[in-house]
Order: structure tokens, then C-alpha cells, then sequence
């Protein structure tokens, strides 16, 4: 995809079924994802599958709430990186709302956004049970592959080390939003 034009999947083209050019790249995308899904359905395939289900792209207390009556045993807070919406509420404002609303019922995990151990810091400390570093481990691979993939692993770690030692913490069961400065209007007031 990065050798391609902006905002252009590329890498697509040739390799889906029946997927041969730009034309026919966007009636694929359009037949490949369902806007009638609903949480009956999502219920369903939680049934259907019998193992656990994590729903990633939660940005709203609502849905997480939702999530929690059909089921889902783990959710993730993301935003997809701002690839999907680049104005849709960044992951990190979304998270405290979304804790609070579902308390310890179901596990809540974070993505976008952590490039560092401060920034998982960060999440742990607003109630995220753990964060995905997508970006952060394939920027280790590209560089250095499977080498470069411990080396961005262990500077994360290694940030976060350091970064709960200078909030005082040994463990990170004991992070809170007492470890954070938290702006007051944060979550914002967003209008529906």
C-alpha cells in the first residue's frame, strides 16, 4: 500500500477474487463489509463460533455497553489508527467514558496511537487492561524484520519501565488516573 497512490489498496488489486482494477476493487470493498450489522447478529456469531469474541472499533459507552449484553468477552477501544474516519474521536478520549461505563464486566483493551510506553502508561492508567502496538512492531520489521520486531518490543517495555519508576509505581495493577494530569474537558462535549 505505501507504494502506492494515496489512498489506493493497490496491494488488493490482483490478489482478491475478481479483483483486477480500481472499478472493481470498489465493488469489492462495498460487497465485502455489511452496514446492516446489528448486535443480534453480532450475538449470533458468538454462538456460532463458541470461542471467545473481542469487538474492536468501540468509541462509545454505548456500544460497549451493548457489546458487554450480547457477550463479547473483551473489547478494543480504537479509532483503526484514523485510517477508516481521520475524524472520529481519538481512542485515548474515548477510553475513560467506555471504562466507566462497563466497569470490570468485560475486559477493555486500547489500540491507536501507542508508539510508546509512555502512551501505554497512559492507557493502563485510564483502565485499559492492555493496548496493541501495531504500527510500532511493523516499523521494527520493515526496518530490521524479526530482529527489529524484539527491538521495538523491548524500547516499549523499556519506556514503560522507566515511565511508571518516575510516577512512583512498581506495578502496573496499581496505575491510575492519579498517575495522569488529565485536562479538565478531556472526553470533550460532543454533541450527537
Amino acid at each position: 500500500m505505501l507504494g502506492t497512490k494515496r489512498r489506493f489498496f493497490g496491494n488488493i488489486v490482483g490478489h482478491a477474487m475478481g479483483v483486477t482494477d480500481q472499478s472493481s476493487l470498489s465493488s469489492w470493498t462495498a460487497e465485502a463489509f455489511d452496514m446492516t450489522l446489528d448486535w443480534k447478529r453480532i450475538a449470533k456469531f458468538k454462538e456460532m463460533w463458541g470461542g471467545k469474541v473481542v469487538l474492536k472499533g468501540v468509541l462509545d459507552a454505548e456500544d460497549a455497553r451493548n457489546a458487554l449484553s450480547v457477550g463479547a468477552d473483551a473489547i478494543v477501544v480504537s479509532n483503526h489508527g484514523g485510517r477508516q474516519l481521520d475524524g472520529a474521536l481519538s481512542a485515548i478520549r474515548a477510553l475513560p467514558s467506555i471504562v466507566d461505563a462497563v466497569g470490570d464486566k468485560i475486559e477493555v483493551h486500547m489500540d491507536s496511537g501507542i508508539r510508546s510506553g509512555q502512551d501505554v502508561l497512559k492507557a493502563l492508567a485510564m483502565g485499559a487492561k492492555g493496548t496493541m502496538i501495531g504500527r510500532s512492531y511493523v516499523y521494527g520489521l520493515g526496518a530490521m524484520g524479526e530482529a527489529g520486531v524484539t527491538k521495538s518490543l523491548e524500547v516499549i517495555r523499556k519506556e514503560l519501565d522507566t515511565t511508571m519508576a518516575l510516577c512512583g509505581e512498581r506495578d502496573v495493577a496499581d496505575l491510575g488516573r492519579h498517575n495522569l494530569l488529565i485536562p479538565k474537558g478531556f472526553e470533550g462535549d460532543w454533541q450527537a
